[in-house]
């Protein structure tokens, strides 16, 4: 069963690549029409120039470096429908309606398979792959059945289904149900598969699932952003990258987003800055989010209290001094925002901090040379956490070349 899902995967790879091919061509003939979804012509030229081929490439290079990881060959599949995302509108029905078709049955699929196989290529909990390949099967049948009857398609303008199968159309309600819960298993597997993973994985596993994590976290923030604060901001117009540069940028950003985290993962290019990455994050996302209600609520208070005292409307005032609040709380209110992180999520280094801290304050106070090798054993084993470890001493005496080193061992840690 694994054997014919890694051909079937392959064939799909030569057909995500011809699709790629053929939007390619499309956008030399047509470099100024806008893409079928967004009508913007900055937005399908970054998708087909850069973002379709960062996917690709970062396939193959998993492929490359990682033979026999799936997750290569399923991110080439993926990038077939990273280019449907640069198609215009007049390219025709048929051409519009096979890479519908593609992304409908293979490429969002493609991207759910990818979770449930990262990182090493292979499904959790093991002894799932046989049923699961089975489902994916049913999954495929389904969703072609789904095309094949529904009519007109929204993509987003309702156009006529060249394939539409009239016999079908009836049903096309009772097939939609039966496709959504035979899809359901597979969004559950890749939902808890990282999850499970995580819990039972050696080091390196989890770091590699720290990047997936990420990508999924800043992905859950770009749609709150995108679909939730910028409308309320913006009086209910939702961000699209037909309303302007910065969400064309977003737009791009969030698709470079899953193939780099990806590649980073699986390539192992540096791996272990994944903490970091994500420490920062927290610290400056909490942050900017209390400062944004803080200026806009200082400026509201500041704004009323200025109306009754002077009676004048806007003033430059109020805007000054909430911008000068804003610039005393930022340094203090990171330090107390990392500091709560570290204590929540990150014990262990919140911990040796401490330590180290209090040993450096200790350190110039103290001249007793048998409580300073004390204090430095004690210092080592609660932050570097060894098996063992051991401090040789140089003393200046030369009398004895046997006699010029002093051995101090702390104890074993269980």
């Amino acid at each position: 069963m694994k054997r014919l899902f890694d051909r079937i995967v392959l064939m799909l790879n030569g057909v995500a690549l011809i699709l790629i091919g053929i939007a390619l061509v499309d956008f030399v003939l047509h470099p100024w029409a806008g893409d079928y979804n967004f009508n913007s012509p900055v937005f399908r030229a970054l998708a087909i120039l850069l973002l379709t081929p960062f996917t690709l490439l970062v396939g193959l290079l998993i492929i490359r470096r990682v033979p026999g990881n799936i997750v290569g060959p399923l991110l080439i599949v993926f990038s077939g429908t990273v280019a449907y995302g640069s198609i215009r509108e007049d390219i025709g029905p048929v051409l519009l309606s096979v890479f519908y078709y593609y992304d409908l049955v293979f490429g969002w699929l493609a991207l759910f398979l990818m979770i449930a196989h990262f990182p090493n290529g292979t499904l959790y909990p093991p002894g799932s792959s046989r049923w699961i390949y089975r489902l994916l099967g049913f999954n495929i049948f389904i969703n072609s059945f789904i095309f094949l009857s529904t009519d007109p398609l929204q993509i987003p303008s309702e156009m006529s289904n060249p394939f539409l199968l009239p016999e079908l159309q009836e049903y096309a309600q009772l097939i939609l149900v039966v496709g959504l819960l035979f899809f359901l298993p597979i969004l559950v597997l890749a939902l808890v598969s990282p999850v499970l993973r995580f819990r039972k994985g050696n080091p390196l596993e989890r770091q590699q699932i720290k990047w997936l994590a990420l990508f999924a976290g800043v992905n859950a923030i770009s749609v709150l952003l995108g679909l939730i604060a910028y409308p309320m901001l913006t009086g209910g117009i939702v961000m699209s990258p037909g309303t302007g540069a910065f969400a064309v940028f977003f737009y791009i950003g969030n698709g470079l987003l899953p193939p780099a985290a990806i590649g980073i993962s699986i390539l192992r290019y540096r791996l272990w800055d994944i903490d970091l990455i994500i420490r920062r994050t927290l610290v400056y996302s909490i942050l900017t989010m209390i400062l944004t209600l803080v200026y806009f609520g200082s400026v509201a208070v500041l704004h009323e209290l200025f109306q009754r005292l002077t009676g004048e409307g806007q003033s430059p005032i109020v805007t000054v001094i909430s911008t000068l609040g804003i610039a005393a709380l930022f340094t203090p209110l990171r330090r107390y925002i990392q500091e709560r992180i570290d204590r929540r999520f990150y014990r262990q280094k919140y911990n040796a901090e401490k330590v180290l801290a209090a040993f450096s304050a200790s350190l110039r106070e103290r001249i007793d040379v048998d409580n300073l090798e004390k204090s430095i054993l004690e210092v080592v084993t609660e932050t570097m956490q060894p098996a063992s470890s051991t401090l040789w001493v140089h003393h200046s005496d030369q009398q004895s070349s046997e006699g010029n080193f002093r051995l101090k061992t702390a104890p074993i840690i269980s």
